[in-house]
């Protein structure tokens, strides 16, 4: 749909109807979990917690939708229809790109594969990060450093949220459904680290999850280099992430134990019915 000539759409963000939904506070605010029982396209603290948290973003220099209608009534808000392409669909071309050979990154690979003298082991280590997603990473970093050390994280990074404006490759911030303010420095280690695991996660269902892994990690790198020249509170945020880092790992190592132990005791299990099916054939 179009307002005044300007691409446009509707979401449908819930009246917000939790205790603390609607109420201004001082103090650090998170969106409520009861959000809208009417429904709602995923906004806990509703309509109201979007708006004021994208508003925010954007007094802090962040580029997000604009918003042109907000009805509390109904919970519905009639926003800016940004084009361009979204983070995680660029990584997807990159990888299709790499590996047609059409990227104009294929002939820093052959200069810097060809002397390794490795073969394919050194070409499969090598994967250089595109321009294109090394100026993307460079821009994100810079926004997140801008909200974060605006006292407010977006709590749902990751590639369906960022997106690269079509006419001038700027990074424009959505989906602020969970977006709440916070000086706390966990917080914003915490934001950081769901875009690296929602970045990581995408690549792992790409047709080329090695190579799609390999451009991740390097974009999530530089999107913390540029963090860290951008912000003016990176060293507690830095140590933050490293322990929210471990433990993650250690989380994952737990559920991987489970789900190992899950499958050994259901292979015994079936083992040990086909048994009893077998005694029950020879006593019959």
């Amino acid at each position: 749909m179009t307002l005044l000539g300007r691409p446009a759409i509707v979401l449908t963000l819930g009246k917000g109807v939790g205790p603390s939904s609607g109420k201004r506070s001082h103090k650090r605010s998170r969106p409520n979990d009861i959000g809208d029982s009417s429904g709602g396209d995923g906004a806990p603290g509703g309509i109201r917690q979007v708006v004021r948290s994208m508003l925010r973003a954007q007094k802090l220099g962040v580029l997000v939708p604009l918003v042109y209608d907000a009805d509390v009534v109904s919970g519905e808000a009639v926003m800016e229809a940004v084009a361009g392409l979204r983070l995680g669909d660029l990584l997807a071309a990159a990888v299709a790109e790499f590996e047609s050979g059409s990227g104009t990154w294929q002939v820093h690979k052959q200069r810097q594969v060809e002397p390794a003298g490795a073969g394919a082991a050194a070409e499969t280590a090598l994967k250089p990060l595109p321009p294109e997603l090394h100026r993307a990473a460079t821009l994100l970093g810079r926004t997140l450093a801008k909200l974060h050390d605006g006292g407010q994280v977006h709590n749902d990074l990751r590639g369906e949220t960022v997106i690269l404006r079509e006419h001038d490759g700027a990074v424009v911030l959505t989906g602020f459904s969970r977006s709440f303010n916070t000086i706390v420095a966990l917080d914003k280690a915490q934001d950081l680290a769901a875009l690296e695991t929602a970045l990581l996660g995408e690549a792992a269902v790409a047709q080329q999850p090695q190579l799609a892994a390999s451009f991740a990690i390097q974009l999530f790198e530089k999107v913390l280099s540029s963090y860290r020249s951008s912000s003016h509170l990176w060293s507690a945020t830095h140590n933050k992430l490293a322990e929210v880092r471990r433990t993650g790992a250690r989380q994952q190592e737990q559920q991987q134990q489970q789900a190992t132990k899950r499958a050994k005791r259901d292979a015994e299990e079936a083992a040990s019915e086909e048994e009893r099916e077998k005694g029950v054939i020879a006593h019959s």
